[in-house]
């Protein structure tokens, strides 16, 4: 080969190499466009999973405290109910579902009352919420009663978790 051909081989080389490298360039920067974006996905999903991990550690805790506790029945509302109001009827809790949770029961009750002072409805949940095994309130609905100032319709959802035998 003389000195001109082994020139032009050298310059055909590098055009070759650097039509190569310039795809690979570009064939690479598509990927790691994609790549950034399942990262960004992974590090959310991550977070999500981290959140989710320190809820189930807080439950945990909570159901160890609560298997140490010395009952395993809540208190039943008829007896609070009558010690903050003695005129309300027994007949005003109903019972409003119950759902299983790995050993645990999970009670709902409804209480309904008329005519009520609402300060002393307030005060059965205190005391109901202040037990060993607490009643949670769900929900509370007021509506105020027409004649008499501070008194009105009062529907509590409380729950409750009872351990299953």
């Amino acid at each position: 080969m003389n000195e001109k051909t082994t020139t032009r081989m050298l310059w055909a080389a590098a055009a070759v190499f650097l039509i190569v490298g310039t795809g690979m360039t570009v064939s690479n920067l598509r990927k790691s466009a994609g790549v950034s974006e399942r990262l960004e996905k992974n590090i959310a999903d991550l977070k999500t999973l981290r959140i989710m991990e320190a809820d189930m550690a807080r439950y945990e805790a909570a159901k160890k405290m609560m298997e140490k506790l010395p009952d395993k029945h809540p208190v039943p509302l008829n007896g609070l109910l009558q010690e903050t109001l003695p005129a309300s009827k027994g007949d005003d809790i109903r019972d409003a579902g119950k759902d299983e949770l790995g050993g645990w029961l999970v009670r709902r009750k409804e209480i309904s009352m008329n005519d009520v002072p609402v300060g002393k409805a307030m005060e059965f949940v205190q005391k109901a919420e202040s037990q060993k095994l607490p009643w949670c309130l769900a929900r509370c609905v007021i509506r105020a009663a027409p004649r008499a100032g501070g008194t009105g319709q009062v529907v509590l959802l409380m729950e409750a978790l009872e351990k299953s035998e």
